[in-house]
């Protein structure tokens, strides 16, 4: 062999190196310090930029990841929360009839809900199991926006058009998912607390209360009195078929979202300190004592001219929130990064 070729084949590889060495720092420092939308000097200390881009996050089980979709109709993700790293789960093989997804869920076994199709109101549910060895399977039911999932059970509830919510249960037959049981639980042409008879608006499932699984969280959306698209925070109680009122705040928007561990308050998207609709919202804490009066406002996006945040949950332990940026005249749950709320800070 000749000298100088082996030499230079030497320089060459150790010049591969370099090349490699540069471009993997240049990557984990782009994973490992995400920078969102919402301006980081607007940044309160307990508040930290997760991810670049996504909307719709969700807490996996062991709270070590937070999943998400980088658009409506896009791709599934997840991001590690100890250092950042985002990892694309699904991609054009997984993807059904060449539709993208609009949800992520955590199922109790640790599995995947997705929901697919052509657009947000037009979706259906898939089950991909948690070792993600197989393709996501079809249940073949139709979903209008998400549904609520236990973090207890396999129980479900879900809407087709936003007129009636449903409630099942997710089983297996020989590994084979599907849902059995299916019942109608609420129509919003008979929505009836204390005596007053809700109008005939759309209804949307959001969360089981932990602790006590008989309870469905959702929201019941309608107008203010000057005509604003807004959201009440309702409760069904599946053992009396008792509806309550939990926000009760008919001019001010209302969505409840994740729910904390302890079952006494959920997380809602909310215009309390503007009243002008979603286009204001910021996240805040209610109790779900049916009194509508303690709330606590734990984010303020909305005072940076051009953004909000929503879509918040909780993570099991109650430690933390993940939710999203958003801008100001975007649609609902659209999202341009997510954000880590540390709450024992």
């Amino acid at each position: 062999m000749n000298i100088n070729n082996g030499f230079n084949i030497i320089e060459t590889m150790k010049y591969f190196r370099l090349i490699l060495l540069i471009i993997f720092f240049i990557s984990a420092c782009t994973s490992n310090n995400p920078e969102g939308c919402m301006p980081a000097s607007e940044l309160p200390a307990n508040i930290e930029s997760l991810t670049s881009f996504g909307q719709r996050a969700e807490w996996s089980l062991d709270g070590k990841y937070v999943y998400f979709v980088d658009r409506a109709g896009g791709e599934v993700y997840r991001v590690h929360i100890r250092n950042k790293r985002v990892e694309q789960l699904t991609d054009s093989t997984t993807r059904p009839e060449g539709h993208g997804y609009y949800r992520v869920m955590s199922l109790s076994n640790g599995d995947l809900l997705l929901t697919c199709g052509p657009s947000r109101r037009e979706t259906t549910i898939y089950i991909w199991d948690k070792n993600r060895s197989k393709s996501p399977v079809n249940l073949g039911v139709k979903i209008n926006e998400g549904p609520a999932v236990s973090r207890e059970t396999m129980k479900i509830a879900w809407t087709e058009k936003q007129e009636r919510i449903y409630l099942g249960e997710i089983v297996y037959n020989e590994g084979i998912p599907t849902i059995t049981g299916k019942k109608e639980i609420i129509s919003n042409d008979s929505v009836i607390v204390e005596g007053y008879k809700f109008p005939k608006e759309m209804l949307e499932p959001q969360s089981f209360r932990p602790g006590k699984e008989h309870e469905l969280i959702w929201s019941m959306y309608g107008f203010t009195s000057s005509g604003l698209f807004t959201s009440e925070t309702m409760s069904y109680n599946e053992k009396t078929g008792e509806i309550q009122n939990l926000s009760n705040a008919p001019d001010q928007y209302d969505e409840p979202e994740g729910i904390f561990p302890d079952g006494e308050y959920t997380l809602t998207e909310c215009d309390h300190h503007r009243k002008k609709g979603t286009g204001y919202i910021d996240i805040y804490k209610l109790k779900l004592d049916g009194n509508g009066e303690d709330y606590t406002r734990l984010t303020y996006f909305n005072e940076t001219e051009g953004f909000r945040s929503s879509n918040p949950v909780v993570s099991d332990d109650g430690s933390m929130i993940a939710f999203q940026a958003s801008r100001t005249g975007t649609d609902a749950g659209v999202g341009c990064g997510l954000y880590l709320m540390h709450l024992d800070d």
